[in-house]
């Protein structure tokens, strides 16, 4: 029976030269995009989801990858596939097997995805007439687990996990290490530690190779999605940092030098000019946040705004010398009737 020709390479929107990084980060963009559960009653995403694990499953695997680049080869010189019976002799011209063998795969297993369809198969004619057959080695059946309808499961790489986890904004100018617990369904527990570089902002996300939900064949990963707590000092613009700065009214009149603390800590000098206005702003050069995430070297900037402090309390001697500075530069009281004086009850 005639099979349809089924590019793979196109399907997933990669080059036939592509590496296997570059094959599975595809699979999982369009994955995410087409999952069933993103696209709820869309047959148009099912289909296309259905096709995108069939060509993950053929290109994920170096030997079924390599018995379809011969296949495609025959198919470039002969001008079509080689039939079923011609592949299982050897048809001439094409070099191997075109089926058997001891697979492990990566993509959403058979069970699952059938379990998705209602039952239906999940592989086109063309898989099914090239690649099915013929995966029922020894080895194989020892990496299956049956279920309890008789259907076999596939070695399987496990799902990746994403969880969120809140960041401090000191945790984030600097880097911090944290420690998590983990439950797995047997009711066993994992400690696991994740290293949250300087830089990560809202969203940025941490990964953990290995570390999601047990597969028949391995783990998947784990992830971890940043989530910026508030600080109560410092307001965050991408790599800028502002922060207010308390100033008694004394240095902003005649100068001075107050402290910066900054988030990690550290404690800068700044020098206030005399005559400094409230709500002035001084920048501190690379003392923002890091420019790219796990480097500290190279920083934005951190803004200083100047928040001018005014005396309280007066005694009668500091508001009579304050009354007398007033005059001196020309102030009146405009709440004080003319000849009455600047006395106070």
């Amino acid at each position: 029976m005639a099979t349809d020709y089924k590019d793979y390479y196109s399907i997933l929107g990669v080059s036939k030269d592509a590496d296997e990084k570059a094959i599975r980060q595809a699979y999982r963009k369009l994955a995410r995009k087409y999952h069933p559960d993103v696209n709820p009653g869309d047959k148009a995403a099912e289909e296309k989801f259905k096709e995108i694990n069939e060509a993950n499953e053929v290109l994920s695997d170096p030997e079924k990858r390599k018995k379809y680049d011969e296949m495609s080869s025959y198919y470039q010189r002969y001008g079509h596939w080689p039939s079923e019976a011609g592949q299982a002799a050897g048809a001439a011209g094409a070099s191997g097997d075109f089926r058997g063998g001891n697979y492990q795969y990566y993509t959403v297993n058979e069970e699952d995805l059938e379990d998705l369809f209602g039952g239906q198969s999940p592989f086109s004619d063309f898989f099914d007439t090239y690649f099915r057959s013929g995966f029922s080695s020894d080895n194989e059946r020892r990496s299956r687990s049956r279920t309890a309808g008789g259907r076999q499961r596939q070695a399987t790489r496990g799902e990746d996990v994403e969880s969120e986890v809140e960041v401090t904004l000191a945790d984030a100018y600097q880097g911090t290490t944290r420690t998590f617990e983990l439950t797995e369904s047997d009711g066993k527990t994992r400690r696991l530690e994740i290293k949250i570089p300087p830089g990560v902002n809202e969203g940025s996300r941490i990964r953990l190779a290995g570390q999601g939900t047990q597969g028949t064949a391995e783990r998947g990963d784990l992830y971890f999605r940043v989530h910026m707590m508030p600080d109560p000092r410092f307001t965050r613009e991408g790599t800028t940092l502002r922060t207010p700065v308390d100033v008694p009214l004394a240095v902003a009149m005649l100068g001075g030098e107050v402290h910066i603390v900054t988030p990690d800590d550290r404690r800068l000098l700044l020098r206030i000019p005399a005559g400094t206005d409230n709500g002035r702003s001084f920048r501190l050069r690379g003392q923002g946040m890091p420019q790219q995430i796990g480097q500290t070297d190279k920083r934005g900037d951190l803004y200083a705004q100047v928040r001018v402090v005014l005396p309280s309390h007066l005694t009668d001697e500091q508001r009579r010398l304050f009354e007398s500075f007033a005059r001196s530069i020309g102030y009146t009281d405009p709440t004080t009737p003319a000849g009455t004086g600047g006395k106070h009850d």
